[in-house]
């Protein structure tokens, strides 16, 4: 038995409704020695670590619980058990945990005194790669509890694309109008003359949908709570950026055929240092490519090669 199954199973009758942090703090500062608890770094943990603890999403490291053998006071703790069974009328379901448990007793109190001793004494006496293997155990679940929270999110609100482009935008645009003027030879090129070529107005409108597509994302994740999110987006830029950097500085007829490399190897390009790509609101095709404008505005990427000056 693990301290979080014992944690657990006798909470509905000892821990009186109590956060899972005040149980903690209760079940082991009652464990040990009243001498002994302003010392005792278990009791000094964060609630959070403490929750874990009782969920069985952290282990009690050797020499925690070495702190607690030495420091024990049985007694002590059998007394609190009688207690808390006699206050909540619980001494029958206690009896009855035992006995479900191939667990003989004439005192239940003193048993569980006894079965927390042995959990302790356990975790003491483990090795290393038991230890590490029930660790690596834990993280994958929590792995796979953060990854069904994230595929839990809502959808961020949408950032919908402005009839007339903002200074915002005026970066990656005239990147664009540069492309579309070298593939068409001429020298000068910009959103003027877009009437004249159909082709590349509907192109900046779907660059524009794409971009607001990641501004979306960009915003959204500004919003998230939780500040280990907050960088979120910057992780994407880089992941994106990695994925697409060679296709871009690879030789290409014009800019205009860059830029279309650099999209087509985006929308396959992996980013799984973004943990929010578990949800599919927070990460698609069109969202890569909009990442892609907004490091133009970062200058990071370029659809026309120019040259250094001397």
């Amino acid at each position: 038995m693990t301290f979080s199954e014992y944690a657990l199973d006798l909470s509905p009758f000892i821990s009186f409704g109590k956060s899972e942090h005040e149980y903690f703090t209760e079940l082991v500062g009652n464990f040990i020695q009243d001498a002994a608890m302003d010392s005792c770094k278990l009791l000094k943990r964060k609630p959070d670590t403490k929750y874990r603890y009782i969920k069985g999403d952290r282990m009690i490291q050797s020499k925690d619980a070495q702190y607690l053998y030495d420091h024990r006071d049985k007694s002590k703790f059998s007394n609190w058990i009688w207690e808390r069974m006699d206050e909540s009328d619980s001494y029958d379901n206690v009896v009855t945990w035992l006995d479900n448990h191939s667990i003989a007793s004439d005192d239940p109190s003193t048993t569980c005194a006894d079965i927390l001793e042995s959990i302790v004494l356990n975790i003491i006496n483990s090795t290393p790669t038991t230890q590490a293997a029930q660790e690596a155990e834990i993280n994958l679940r929590l792995i796979d509890e953060i990854q069904q929270k994230i595929k839990s999110l809502s959808r961020p609100a949408n950032v919908p694309v402005p009839k007339i482009a903002t200074q915002d935008e005026q970066i990656y645009i005239d990147e664009l109008c540069l492309a579309y003027g070298e593939a068409e030879g001429m020298d000068s090129f910009s959103v003027d003359n877009l009437c004249s070529f159909p082709d590349y107005s509907d192109d900046l409108e779907d660059r524009r949908i794409d971009f607001y597509a990641a501004e979306t994302i960009r915003r959204g994740v500004l919003e998230l709570k939780g500040s280990s999110l907050t960088g979120q987006f910057d992780v994407l830029k880089d992941e994106t950026y990695n994925g697409v950097k060679d296709t871009a500085r690879r030789t290409h007829p014009n800019g205009y055929e860059r830029m279309l490399a650099v999209m087509e190897q985006a929308v396959i390009t992996p980013v799984t240092n973004y943990i929010l790509s578990a949800s599919p609101y927070w990460i698609s095709g069109k969202i890569k490519k909009g990442v892609c404008h907004h490091l133009v505005n970062d200058g990071k990427l370029t659809w026309i090669r120019r040259r250094k000056k001397q």
